[in-house]
């Protein structure tokens, strides 16, 4: 009995681990339980626009490597031949010859430098689509865990107005109260009824949004987790410095790059193209070699066109360059103002809230003992709500800033 008993355990342990390899390997869990943290980390690893962005440096990798062929054009061979008929005989007359062109002034080298710089664009312009999207996702997040957090304050109000409710019943049974505070009481009670599903649905597409920008299985479960705010501490002078390596200045600094290689490739275009071709032939039962050069005349196409729009793009693309830095350096000193002034809310309203609390609980324990009316207990359960619901915007708003001002920075990446 023994051994059988052994013989399931260990069947049974054996499925079990059968089954959470294949849910290893699938790699497709049944729910997800976000932090902001690991909310940037899945956008990072398989959202849709960045997989994508990834996929498009192929494309100029690829220009590289054709702009890094040898030659630009390939070895030509011609063969020809026919009869030669005379008055006395006929001959076969061949002729086969081998010509290649070669590139002169460094067209090649500036090709290449053109091509190397639109992979460095490529590559910067995925970290862009990188950046942007990590900021929607943590301002998708942070807006679903402000709505998560609406959600618990209007279950807890929804709570304490089904006490009030009940409460009211009891003094009018008791005689002490009329008709019209129970009324008024459930006629509260319902309207946060309402407001919990209200909040529920804005719950609902909020966390559908974000599974759709983090590329989620559209039937998994999503979770909210962690604090509406961290309360992370940053150094201007830090941000100030890294602001100039944002991805997207990087794309116009590989531009720049570009366009002087196209203006280098310019230059060079102003050189001829040299060609060598060797060919034999044989006439008239003759063997003969011949060799030739050739040379390219830029008399009229030196590359001036080429030349002219490197030059064009280069100037504002320089332009574009220094706006972008001076309009990173200001929106990181602005938005750097705006964390640090919503952070001293925040820590302000904070030391106010435990006498908001007990405000609260004695103004419900003076209505039940009847030293206040129902309507000045509603009124002051009015002003408690609003007190939370605006600490929790606040906390959004600061977590918010605190969003933008790393994206602005370069440091969302």
């Amino acid at each position: 009995m023994k051994n059988w008993s052994s013989c399931i355990l260990l069947s049974v342990c054996w499925l079990a681990s059968a089954n959470v390899s294949v849910a290893q390997e699938t790699g497709r869990p049944g729910s997800y339980e976000l932090t902001l943290e690991r909310a940037l980390d899945i956008a990072r690893e398989r959202a849709p626009a960045v997989l994508a962005a990834s996929e498009r440096i192929g494309e100029a990798r690829g220009q590289l490597i054709q702009a890094s062929v040898l030659l630009r054009d390939n070895p030509v061979l011609d063969a020809g031949g026919g009869p030669r008929r005379g008055a006395a005989r006929t001959s076969r007359d061949i002729e086969l010859g081998l010509g290649q062109t070669f590139e002169l002034g460094g067209k090649r080298s500036a090709r290449i430098d053109a091509a190397r710089a639109g992979v460095e664009q490529s590559v910067s312009a995925a970290d862009d689509v990188t950046r942007r999207i990590l900021h929607e996702v943590g301002v998708s997040y942070l807006r679903a865990r402000h709505v998560e957090e609406r959600l618990k304050i209007a279950g807890e109000i929804k709570q304490l107005t089904n006490e009030i409710s009940q409460v009211a019943r009891r003094k009018y049974d008791a005689g002490d109260v009329g008709i019209l505070d129970v009324n008024l009481a459930e006629l509260v009670f319902a309207r946060f009824q309402v407001e919990v599903r209200n909040i529920e649905a804005a719950r609902d597409r909020a966390i559908s949004d974000l599974r759709v920008l983090l590329g989620l299985e559209p039937d998994v479960e999503v979770v909210i987790r962690g604090n509406l705010l961290d309360r992370k501490r940053y150094e201007l002078v830090g941000l100030l410095e890294s602001a100039p390596s944002r991805p997207d200045i990087m794309v116009i600094d590989a531009e720049i790059r570009q366009a002087e290689a196209e203006i280098r490739l310019g230059e060079a275009r102003s050189w001829p193209d040299l060609g060598l071709r060797f060919g034999y032939m044989r006439e008239e039962y003759a063997d003969i070699y011949r060799g030739s050069l050739s040379l390219s005349l830029p008399l009229f196409d030196h590359g001036q066109g080429i030349e002219a729009t490197g030059k064009a793009r280069e100037a504002s693309l320089r332009i574009e360059r220094e706006a972008a830095e001076n309009s990173a350096r200001a929106r990181v000193r602005s938005e750097y103002k705006a964390y640090q002034t919503l952070i001293e809310a925040v820590e302000q309203f904070e030391s106010g809230i435990p006498q908001l609390e007990q405000t609260d609980k004695l103004a419900r324990k003076s209505y039940e003992a009847g030293a206040i009316h129902l309507g000045e207990l509603l009124s002051m359960q009015r002003e408690f709500v609003q007190s939370r619901v605006t600490y929790a915007d606040l906390l959004l708003n600061a977590a918010l800033a605190g969003i933008e001002l790393e994206a602005e920075a370069g440091v969302l990446r």
